[in-house]
């Protein structure tokens, strides 16, 4: 008897496990790129740039959760999207102005970059997944822009909002998320080309550049 209850709780145990991780799986995606980049309708502003990229920004990653209700199935991805981040802003910084320098590190004090007007250091606040409804799935991004002058006083700041979706019937699939994460960053870049010239104090210390 001891040995049927025995084989029984086994039974029983393994079934539970099964089950209980049937509705999971994991994925690893690495986005490299946004594909087609939109084009400016308008020249290069005059104006000589220094672009840093901070650690976090270069590697950042996400975990997120991406339940597809058709199947009763949660998925949880880790998004590497740092080279994305690089190609997205090296494109932006360069249609935008006129002449663009890497920074390895900001000025600091007494430092100076020479050959530089301002710096803008674009960092990721935060990616997120949204399924309001069976039909699209959907992802937003914000990045956040800090713009220094060349001595490292910050003069301005700004978050750019890219948001993107596609259609899906059952599941959201890692081609999906790829695809729906590159057309925010193509959203982020047109609203930085259309709203540089807008932030305030960008138009208080360059409103030359910006109004040729």
């Amino acid at each position: 008897m001891k040995w049927l209850l025995l084989i029984l709780f086994i039974v029983i145990s393994s079934t539970m496990f099964i089950f209980g991780c049937s509705g999971m799986q994991s994925c690893n995606i690495n986005i490299t790129e946004i594909d087609t980049y939109p084009q400016p309708l308008f020249e290069p502003l005059r104006l000589k740039v220094g672009a840093y990229y901070g650690d976090k920004f270069r590697t950042f990653d996400t975990i997120q959760q991406f339940k597809n209700p058709g199947m009763d199935l949660t998925e949880i991805c880790n998004i590497q999207m740092g080279k994305a981040n690089i190609a997205l802003f090296d494109y932006i910084l360069s249609v935008v102005f006129e002449k663009v320098t890497p920074v390895q590190h900001l000025p600091k004090g007494s430092d100076h970059l020479k050959d530089i007007e301002l710096i803008i250091e674009p960092t990721v606040h935060s990616y997120t997944y949204e399924r309001t409804t069976s039909s699209f799935g959907y992802i937003h991004i914000i990045y956040e822009l800090n713009v220094y002058l060349p001595d490292g006083e910050q003069i301005d700041y700004w978050r750019i909002k890219g948001s993107g979706h596609v259609p899906v019937i059952i599941s959201f699939k890692p081609s999906h998320i790829v695809k729906t994460t590159q057309i925010a960053m193509r959203e982020v870049a047109a609203k930085f080309m259309t709203d540089f010239c807008k932030q305030g104090e960008i138009k208080k210390f360059f409103n030359k550049q910006c109004n040729p």
